[in-house]
């Protein structure tokens, strides 16, 4: 598949086509490629951390700060999981739909 050739022709051409040796990084959503192993890392520890602070809450009772912290570890997994996903594709940016 060729590569538009003047600018005008980016604004029609499908991004989730694009790889490095097609797209310039300029069109991408973020201009770095996300680590994996640091981003699986962390989605595996706030994973991890999600199971223990739900078993921990429902062991002691504490309704309100358990649902306060699932929550927010729930909002880090979706972030890290759309990371993770970026990785393979930076100029989608359905990992964060």
């Amino acid at each position: 598949m060729a590569s538009p050739s003047n600018s005008t022709d980016w604004a029609t051409f499908n991004l989730n086509l694009c790889t490095i040796q097609i797209c310039p990084l300029s069109l991408a959503h973020v201009k770095y490629f996300p680590n994996l192993a640091g981003n699986a890392l962390y989605l595996a520890i706030f994973s991890l951390l999600l199971f223990i602070q739900a078993f921990l809450g429902i062991r002691y009772r504490t309704w309100g700060f358990m649902t306060g912290l699932l929550f927010g570890l729930l909002g880090e997994i979706i972030g890290y999981a759309g990371r993770v996903q970026m990785h393979f594709n930076i100029w989608t940016f359905n990992p964060f739909l």
